[in-house]
């Protein structure tokens, strides 16, 4: 049996509901959230994640294709009209459906083996979205957030990350217990810092036992990285613009990361 209902009007309580769910506030409260998109859906379903509720319209997708998808569990449909999906999406595109999943979150001991990715007050969710990507398609499974106020289920983190943010391992903290992990850890800390100290990124030694920590493009890292860091890295620039988009500068580090152990 298939949980079911239909909702034309946009008035309906459960159609309210589910637009309160682009907010924070909603998310954080009720601890679900609402993502849309086939890959980021079909990685979360092949992952093991059950949506508590789907929305979708049959202009765009049939109920009989959904349950093929994820099957006959304890979800509740809700079938919408055209304009209904349409006020709700950003992609009305065929075979899009809406989920509404129970919020997770990982601390540092779930953290796995290998590199770690560290971001100081990341501002963007959209910035965030696209580092989660680029470290899950790298092969990086550890993302460290510290003094940030983004929420991990906000829908430009989730549209950017492509899904990303249910292969790997995505945990807000504090600077201190970071750092204080990494000693433990003993990893050494790659701080990306604009200073006269800095050296080359491809200079810096590649292993397995690094963390790389990144600061917001508006204001760099903060003291404490810059004290604390083993060692700080650069990209050197050729033209005449002295910086890079954060997520840019991740990705170019993060493969040579992984170009370095390849070729090594």
């Amino acid at each position: 049996y298939v949980a079911f209902m239909v909702i034309e009007s946009f008035s309906n309580p459960k159609y309210k509901y589910l637009l309160s769910l682009s907010k924070s506030k909603t998310r954080k409260k009720d601890g679900l959230f609402l993502m849309e998109g086939r890959p980021e859906l079909d990685l979360a379903i092949k992952s093991g994640y059950e949506p508590a509720m789907i929305a979708f319209s049959e202009a765009y997708i049939q109920k009989s294709e959904i349950v093929a998808l994820i099957g006959e569990g304890n979800t509740q449909f809700i079938a919408l009209s055209k304009a209904l999906f349409d006020s709700l999406s950003y992609q009305n595109v065929p075979q899009n459906f809406i989920g509404v999943f129970s919020s997770f979150s990982s601390s540092l001991k779930d953290l796995q083996e290998g590199p770690m990715v560290l971001l100081e007050k990341v501002e963007k969710p959209g910035n965030l979205g696209a580092i989660l990507r680029t470290c899950d398609a790298l092969g990086i499974k550890n993302v460290l957030v510290t003094d940030s106020p983004v929420d991990l289920f906000n829908p430009n983190i989730l549209r950017n990350s492509r899904g990303a943010l249910f292969a790997l391992k995505c945990v807000f903290t504090s600077n201190e217990k970071a750092l204080e992990y990494f000693r433990k850890r003993g990893l050494k800390v790659l701080s990306a810092a604009l200073s006269d100290q800095s050296i080359d990124y491809r200079k810096a030694s590649v292993s397995n036992n690094v963390a790389y920590v990144f600061g917001s493009e508006a204001n760099g890292l903060s003291e404490f990285w810059l004290t604390n860091s083993d060692e700080n890295i650069i990209i050197p620039m050729q033209g005449v613009v002295d910086s890079l988009n954060v997520s840019v500068s991740v990705a170019i580090i993060l493969s040579h990361h992984v170009n370095g152990k390849t070729n090594s």
